[in-house]
């Protein structure tokens, strides 16, 4: 179990490195890594954000779920939107992979604090009074 653990840790640490190197050649993203939630504690992720476009990695997510990405802020009262366009979401394959990519229509730096992936047990994303939190990260 802890060899699993270690090599998933080692292979996040691998791909955050090669995105974060691909953005920083090419100039036109910042990567942020992704941090688990409680109710998903083996989750992890990169996102990387470019002044139109957002490309989005996780691993560790439960399979075959439903999740949407969402730009927030919690002050000074909370207000979200969605990462792109409606409705936001990505599937997970069976292993608990997943991807999200999309256009932006203006950069989501210096105006929302955080990024969160939610998940959506019942399979519905625009079902907003069951999501689950799984992933985020301060921008």
């Amino acid at each position: 179990m802890k060899t699993k653990y270690r090599f998933r840790i080692v292979l996040i640490a691998l791909m955050s490195t090669f995105l974060f190197s691909l953005s920083w050649a090419s100039g036109t993203g910042r990567v942020f890594v992704l941090e688990s939630t409680p109710k998903h504690p083996h989750a992890s992720g990169t996102a990387v954000i470019a002044d139109d476009h957002i490309n989005l990695q996780s691993r560790g997510l439960n399979p075959e779920a439903v999740y949407t990405v969402w730009f927030v802020n919690m002050k000074p009262k909370k207000s979200e939107t969605g990462a792109g366009s409606a409705p936001y979401m990505f599937k997970t394959d069976q292993w608990g992979n997943g991807s999200y990519s999309a256009p932006l229509d203006e950069t989501p730096l210096g105006k929302w604090s955080m990024i969160m992936v939610v998940q959506h047990p019942n399979g519905d994303p625009t079902d907003m009074k069951n999501m689950v939190g799984a992933l985020k990260a301060a921008l």
